[in-house]
């Protein structure tokens, strides 16, 4: 039983108050987030295209197609503009937390479990909640490792891949399943007795999802579906013929490539066995008679690796451009599925950016998130249920690739619409850049250019003295949106406390006011003097244990720049805070 259950054990009423309240818990719907790796919208069929070729000649154009994606978009929704970060991580934590990167992407694979994301709203809020796939966020800390840290960020189970260290993740995988570390190379048989052939990663991912699903089916859970699939190394895949083909793949970890494990003729295979996968958790749900109280959601994390390019229907190709700023780094697959509550066959024509899941996500399930006013998407549930109309008529993007957030010299800043994109000054570009992106969708036009990471090029855009007045007004609107949202540093905290004593068993939810109120980082680290007296959780929710008295502090992320990376400290507290006492039972 969980610890917010716990507290409320002391009180008999609240007890009954409780129980009473269970059966409505129970019929708060259940939501599946699947998050395919490295995929753009035109990776799924439904979006209009069918096949795919490999532009440096390993493979000519091969049929792909995604049916048991494009059925859940059949039955549901499917949003046309959704926009994410060019790479995973970034876009993970914006997904995970509902805030922009540059609030809390502090360094790469080093999260904090200060920050507060989606499992631990879910859990909070009575949620049964398992995360089964690819992680990446964190490396833990010196006194908790990642295998344990996991459990920090609000997930009850997990088997994933990318936690320790990166390993293989499809032949012999290294995963870590509920704490525990299993290196599949080492199991004293390479053979899986569920399919009789080589350990897949991607295939154990996906039991372990399946039979979550299976042994919460009378509770309300929340499933997190990152997918290993289909980023590199590119493998054969169970289904891939000839058979040979997958059965005598080498399993090497190629973080040097070219290597003789990455191939990337295979990445079809990778593309339909994916959306096989995602087939299996919808046929679970139908047999167990949870689909129509279980909200489905399948997105992308980026835009499909650039060795890649999708052949429209109408002639035209869409080249891959993970790592980049552009349409092709960018627009990902979005579908919302749940028969009775998301009307069959609709799409969503208006832009969704990836921040506004996290309050799609909790109005959907009618809940409250404790740090809604740190969020900075937009819910667009109403949208997705049916309503007319747009939720929002921008999206404005801080994007520092895999950098720590004190490298700011490459940081690009942007804001666009439907038709035009901004971009801030950047050493590269000191007067920005602007684009018709009408006519100039993929922002090829300019005279001068600009080569950065992943040899993608940077084209200056469209010369200030020649934009029409249409596009002058754009621009000057788009930058006046880039230009509210600069960084504005954290001045003061201000903590507060219902009252200065409790009781032991008892409860209190504290406040910290983050001065100025626009400050960029808003998020805050607390601590407890004593967790024995008085333990504080990520929330400002303090418990009190035994008597005694305890001081409560609240640290800045601005200056205490919490990371989870294995170093010590994990966080400064040199820096801005504020501090009170709390005192328990008759101490």
């Amino acid at each position: 039983m969980r610890p917010f259950l716990l507290r409320f054990m002391c009180s008999a009423p609240i007890l009954g108050v409780l129980l009473f309240a269970l059966p409505a818990l129970a019929q708060r719907p259940n939501v599946v987030f699947v998050l395919i790796d490295d995929l753009s919208h035109y990776g799924v069929s439904a979006y209009g295209s069918t096949e795919v070729s490999e532009k440096f000649g390993r493979f000519d154009r091969r049929p792909m197609s995604t049916p048991r994606i494009d059925r859940l978009a059949e039955e549901g929704l499917l949003c046309e503009q959704a926009y994410i970060y060019p790479l995973c991580e970034p876009s993970r934590v914006a997904l995970m937390t509902g805030q922009y990167n540059s609030r809390n992407f502090l360094k790469a694979k080093s999260l904090h479990a200060s920050q507060i994301t989606f499992g631990d709203v879910f859990q909070r809020a009575g949620y049964t909640t398992g995360m089964f796939g690819k992680w990446k966020q964190t490396r833990g800390t010196k006194d908790l490792p990642a295998k344990d840290y996991l459990y920090r960020f609000g997930w009850d189970e997990f088997c994933c891949f990318d936690v320790t260290d990166e390993g293989r993740r499809y032949l012999n995988p290294l995963l870590v399943e509920n704490g525990e570390l299993v290196n599949y190379k080492n199991k004293p048989t390479e053979i899986d007795p569920e399919t009789g052939r080589r350990w897949y990663g991607p295939d154990i991912v996906n039991r372990h999802a399946l039979d979550f699903i299976d042994r919460h089916r009378d509770e309300p859970f929340f499933l997190y579906y990152p997918m290993i699939l289909v980023h590199d190394e590119h493998t054969p895949t169970p289904d891939t013929t000839p058979r040979k083909a997958y059965d005598t793949f080498p399993d090497t970890n190629c973080r040097n490539k070219p290597c003789d494990g990455d191939d990337r003729y295979y990445f079809p295979d990778m593309v339909m066995y994916a959306d096989k996968l995602i087939g299996n958790v919808i046929d679970k749900l139908d047999a167990l008679g949870l689909r129509e109280n279980t909200l489905v959601v399948v997105m992308g994390d980026n835009g499909t690796k650039e060795p890649f390019v999708h052949h429209l229907a109408d002639g035209s190709d869409y080249v891959g451009g993970k790592g980049d700023t552009k349409d092709n780094g960018l627009h990902v697959p979005l579908v919302f599925s749940q028969p009775g509550k998301v009307p069959a066959g609709s799409r969503y024509a208006g832009l969704v950016d990836v921040v506004d899941l996290c309050p799609t996500l909790y109005e959907a399930t009618e809940i409250d998130a404790p740090n809604a006013d740190a969020i900075d998407g937009l819910s667009f549930w109403d949208q997705v249920a049916g309503a007319a109309g747009e939720h929002r008529d921008h999206i404005y993007t801080w994007y520092n690739a895999n950098r720590q957030a004190t490298d700011l010299d490459r940081v690009l800043r942007y804001a666009f619409d439907k038709d035009f994109k901004r971009y801030a000054p950047h050493h590269s570009y000191p007067e920005g850049r602007f684009f018709d992106l009408r006519t100039d969708r993929l922002e090829r036009g300019g005279d001068r250019q600009v080569e950065i990471a992943f040899k993608h090029i940077h084209h200056s855009g469209l010369p200030a003295e020649e934009l029409d007045p249409e596009q002058r007004r754009a621009s000057e609107r788009l930058q006046a949106i880039v230009d509210a949202h600069a960084y504005v540093a954290v001045t003061d905290l201000k903590l507060s406390a219902p009252r200065g004593t409790a009781e032991v068993g008892e409860t209190l939810t504290l406040a910290c006011q983050v001065l100025p109120a626009d400050a960029t980082r808003q998020n805050v680290v607390w601590e407890s003097s004593d967790p024995e007296v008085a333990s504080i959780n990520k929330f400002g929710e303090l418990t009190a244990h035994r008597p005694g008295r305890a001081r409560v502090t609240v640290f800045s992320w601005d200056d205490a720049r919490p990371l989870a990376d294995r170093s010590v400290p994990a966080y400064s507290r040199d820096g801005v805070s504020d501090t009170l006492e709390v005192r328990v039972g008759g101490s």
